[in-house]
């Protein structure tokens, strides 16, 4: 499945983590973390509020991230099925106060459960 999503400077990661939740129609009842430079449990990370260590996605504002045009990281959910996602930063914009949303769904989403 591919999903196109906006988001501006001013939200956070937790709202990518909810698009993307929302996106593939998963139930969000598991950790999470988005690995920034792209390798899985590595230390350059922002971890799901409910963790135990941060730094933690509500503190992490797109805009303050440092990111570039064409960047990818790793967003990993469910350390124990391990759902990893790529997440390419395709455009940067000046819409500070746009709402976050998806934008673009191609495809099926997976089945989050085999029951």
């Amino acid at each position: 499945m591919l999903q196109k999503s906006a988001v501006s400077g001013n939200h956070t990661l937790l709202d990518l983590h909810k698009l993307i939740q929302d996106a593939f129609e998963f139930d969000d009842d598991h950790l999470y973390a988005f690995y920034m430079d792209g390798k899985r449990f590595s230390r350059n990370c922002y971890n799901s509020p409910m963790d135990d260590v941060g730094p933690f996605v509500t503190e992490a504002a797109i805009s303050k991230l440092g990111l570039y045009e064409k960047q990818k990281f790793l967003y990993l959910f469910d350390f124990g099925a391990e759902w990893k996602f790529t997440v390419t930063l395709l455009k940067v914009t000046d819409e500070e106060n746009a709402p976050a949303a998806i934008v673009e769904r191609k495809g099926d989403s997976p089945s989050q459960y085999s029951w």
